[in-house]
């Protein structure tokens, strides 16, 4: 009796072995699997930064046109405004100039948020470690689309665009202003009130344009670095 139930004890420790030893691989075959999962879904969120950085780049270039193209547009307003008493005293050449440049030299931005949209649809932005880094993407990207409405807004209104149409003529001579604003001359010095004061209005749309623009550059300075860093500590694990 006693040499059967050692049997019995024997068999039941084999069983619990055998399944202990079965647990185990289990539980190491699903640590290996998820980790190698999360390590899949690590490099897919740093080829999502990645990305991300180039698109910063080509921002920062694009932020660069539209400033420069903003502040001329915003100075030429500006100078009709302040002329506006002594119009007659200046060539029609200069006075021209300043009007193109209000009235034309708009911009457009154009951006790429598919990787920021895919980080986030996917879920892969919970991996990332800088959380300054979520913030100032999702930050970057609201003030974007509020930039692009601001754009509208100047390149929709027509009055000013109306009033050089019906009254200058394009100068072939002088080179187009950044390469798309050509520039025309006025039939005379002589322009009405409400075109002078449309072009006043327009200048603080376009510095306020300028600041916001200006502060997303700033901000797009600080996102590379911080995003640089995440996939330099990402190279290093």
């Amino acid at each position: 009796m006693a040499h059967k139930r050692t049997n019995d004890l024997r068999t039941a420790l084999h069983y619990f072995l055998d399944f202990a030893v079965i647990l185990a691989g289990v539980s190491i075959s699903f640590y290996f699997e998820k980790r190698n999962a999360l390590e899949y879904k690590e490099e897919l969120k740093n080829q999502s930064l990645g990305r991300i950085l180039t698109n910063l780049e080509v921002d920062r270039r694009d932020f660069k046109f539209n400033i420069k193209a903003n502040n001329a547009a915003m100075n030429s307003c500006l100078w009709m405004h302040d002329h506006r008493e002594k119009l007659d005293e200046w060539p029609l050449d200069s006075i021209g100039l300043h009007l193109s440049l209000g009235t034309f030299s708009n911009t457009i931005l154009v951006d790429n948020q598919e990787e920021y949209k895919g980080l986030q649809n996917s879920g892969l932005i919970e991996l990332i470690e800088h959380e300054k880094i979520v913030e100032l993407l999702q930050k970057k990207y609201i003030r974007h689309d509020f930039l692009k409405k601001i754009e509208m807004l100047l390149l929709e209104d027509k009055m000013l665009a109306n009033y050089m149409f019906e009254n200058t003529t394009s100068d072939s001579q002088i080179p187009p202003f950044m390469g798309y604003v050509r520039i025309s001359k006025p039939f005379s010095s002589d322009i009405p009130h409400h075109i002078i004061e449309r072009m006043h209005r327009k200048a603080l749309d376009h510095e306020f344009y300028l600041n916001q623009a200006g502060y997303q550059m700033r901000a797009d300075s600080v996102l590379t670095l911080l995003i640089q860093e995440e996939l330099s500590d990402e190279s290093v694990k």
